[in-house]
């Protein structure tokens, strides 16, 4: 793909990701983080939420990933297919994890709220953003490249991030609500 042409593809993915990131933290509608405490009880194991979560996230993030990748540091097919590869397994365990321990430790669902989400949100970002920077490094050897890779994955997938927690935490799948 030419440069001017993944310029124009990674300008448009990071507008329509931040759109979204918009949309779902917006003043408007930051009231509506706060769950109705007795509407909802979690009918699933956090073992099995936390794998649901994984899977929802990481489909999003991943492809936004490689897209990035592809638009910042580039390579042949077979570069890409390998990067692909260990963003997703390090992603997968790394977000499994994170969140396992914080649906365990953490505090519980129903005091999920803006500024609870926003601390979560950073955490996450800020532990992932070291992750990010040693495969960009690691698949371009250029430290100026890895450190593009990791400002750009900070935004693009904290506002993944955000998206993923909202439906699931505040909207609620994975619940059984109540009549």
């Amino acid at each position: 793909m030419p440069q001017s042409a993944r310029l124009r593809f990674g300008h448009g993915l990071i507008a329509v990701v931040l759109c979204l990131g918009l949309m779902v933290v917006s003043p408007a509608r930051a009231e509506t983080l706060t769950p109705d405490p007795g509407s909802a009880t979690t009918d699933l194991p956090v073992w099995q939420r936390t794998l649901y979560k994984t899977l929802t996230y990481q489909a999003v993030a991943n492809l936004s990933d490689v897209a990035l990748y592809n638009l910042l540091i580039g390579g042949s097919a077979a570069t890409v297919g390998s990067f692909f590869a260990a963003n997703a397994l390090s992603a997968a365990a790394l977000y499994y994890g994170f969140e396992y321990a914080w649906q365990s430790l953490g505090p519980p669902l129903e005091e999920t709220d803006a500024a609870v989400l926003a601390e979560k949100t950073v955490l996450y970002r800020v532990i992932n953003s070291s992750r990010n920077f040693a495969l960009g490094y690691t698949f371009s050897g250029n430290v100026a490249a890895a450190g593009g890779f990791v400002v750009a994955n900070f935004v693009t997938d904290s506002a993944i991030f955000v998206g993923n927690e909202y439906i699931w935490d505040i909207l609620g799948p994975g619940t059984v609500h109540e009549d």
